[in-house]
């Protein structure tokens, strides 16, 4: 994030009093480091429900790990750049610093791609696992991945290279010759505008999906929506396009502050986005997992609603039968407690054609809900294994 502004900006000393003299600096800095802590907030929440419920991580989770380190180091950076001076206007900054604030804006527009970039790769690979049979589908997303990784880091690398010798690029002082002013925004809004193409794909993608699957219409619509949250990283990439022109103003140190600002947040929210379905699908299970410990704790009662043959309790007798009739589960506990076990016993007993339907449905229901759990939740190795790992985790 760099500028070719050289000292052509400053005004003379005649017209300094003049001039504004306000100051961005303790905004930007409140500004990104909510938005880094957030964002640590998600992925730290999404990695440990992870390992709590016994589930390794995939690539999408380390993809995301590295999104968050860059966008740290970004920030970090924003941060010393501040020091020196960037978010006042030109003419309030020592003249001395501009090379190293355009070395340091450099490195962090370099970060700041690459967590816009990773950040939305690790979302992709996530939803390659819910496309697994669906080839097209699949074949389009590898397209989608690809081409935003071309594009993304060709705009990084655009940074260093636009200038000959490449330190010319971040110290205009130094001899040498650079590509015409215009020409590097104009790409630089190109790869931004596709980045943000892609996040409104991404968003819209699982919806084809999940809208086939078996579940019920209140869950479906959940898990969609959950999903679908990268519209607003979408929507922050358009804002942070619309900042990239002012890379080549004059005053480089003051208006470049609102694109470092918004560059942390396509990043942050991005991973927030990215982090909420894997969280809404672990937190589900966690609480289905408490609720069934509980029951099972509730029903043995540390073994005082154990009866004999004959109906007496082992160790009361209508007293210890009252214990345990206050301790029978609803109907609606058995069902959680259960699970998919009601369903098979139905369509193993149930003599009725119609409720044997009715259990078969509820079975493919149960079935794609564990299906999007394993698509978001689990380390990639086959689904029918995994699957029967997790049935037999959670009973």
């Amino acid at each position: 994030m760099s500028s070719n502004a050289t000292d052509g900006g400053i005004p003379p000393p005649a017209a300094y009093a003049n001039l504004p003299h306000d100051d961005k600096r303790r905004s930007t800095l409140l500004s990104i480091w909510c938005l880094a802590a957030l964002s640590l907030a998600f992925l730290v929440a999404r990695l440990l429900c992870k390992l709590c419920t016994r589930r390794r991580l995939w690539w999408d989770d380390h993809v995301m790990v590295l999104a968050w380190a860059a966008l740290a180091a970004s920030v970090a950076l924003s941060t010393w750049s501040i020091a020196l001076g960037e978010g006042q206007h030109v003419w309030d900054v020592d003249p001395a610093h501009f090379g190293r604030l355009g070395l340091l804006g450099n490195l962090t527009g370099t970060f700041s791609i690459l967590a816009a970039v990773w950040s939305k790769t690790s979302f992709a690979l996530t939803l390659l696992r819910l496309l697994s049979g669906h080839p097209r589908l699949r074949a389009l997303l590898w397209l989608a991945i690809g081409s935003m990784n071309v594009a993304m880091g060709l705009n990084a690398l655009f940074l260093w290279v636009r200038c000959a010798p490449v330190a010319k690029t971040w110290n205009p002082a130094v001899p040498g010759t650079c590509w015409a002013p215009q020409v590097y925004p104009i790409y630089g809004i190109f790869a931004a505008g596709y980045s943000a193409v892609m996040d409104f794909v991404l968003a819209l993608l699982p919806w084809k999906i999940v809208w086939q699957l078996q579940m019920r219409r209140p869950e479906k619509l959940g898990v969609a929506v959950a999903m679908s949250l990268g519209v607003v990283a979408g929507a922050t990439a358009i804002v942070k396009t619309s900042q990239i022109p002012t890379l080549s103003s004059a005053d480089f140190t003051f208006v470049m502050l609102p694109l470092v600002v918004w560059g942390a947040a396509e990043s942050a929210v991005t991973i927030m986005a990215a982090s909420i379905p894997v969280l809404r699908v672990l937190l589900r299970d966690a609480h289905q997992l408490t609720l069934r410990h509980y029951i099972v704790s509730a029903g043995t009662g540390g073994g005082t609603d154990v009866r004999t043959a004959d109906g007496a309790g082992a160790g009361g007798g209508e007293e210890m039968q009252s214990v345990v009739r206050r301790e029978q589960p609803t109907k609606h506990r058995r069902d959680v407690e259960h699970g998919i076990d009601d369903d098979e016993r139905a369509l193993r007993s149930v003599g009725s054609q119609q409720t044997v339907r009715t259990a078969r449905e509820a079975t493919s229901k149960e079935g794609d809900m564990c299906s999007i759990r394993v698509a978001l939740c689990d380390d990639g190795s086959s689904q029918e294994g995994q699957l029967r790992r997790d049935d037999a985790f959670y009973k």
